[in-house]
């Protein structure tokens, strides 16, 4: 599942994603709410994965500027 900002709106981020080899999964793009104040051009991913790593091993990834995002858990 992917969210865009409103002002992401060159194409959809599942596009790449099925360009990258993702043909095989449901994927579902939806907007983010408009929020004042709000970081700009930010496309957010929820992926679901099927692992045996306890949850204290996973690790959220945020790059650049997102990290203000989640600073409770971004790296």
């Amino acid at each position: 599942m992917f969210t865009v900002t409103a002002d992401v709106r060159s194409e959809f981020p599942a596009v790449a994603a099925r360009e990258l080899g993702m043909g095989d999964v449901p994927l579902l793009c939806t907007t983010e709410i408009d929020v004042p104040g709000a970081l700009p051009r930010v496309v957010r991913l929820m992926a679901h994965v099927e692992t045996d790593a306890p949850r204290a091993q996973v690790q959220h990834v945020y790059l650049r500027g997102a990290a203000a995002l989640r600073r409770d858990i971004a790296q």
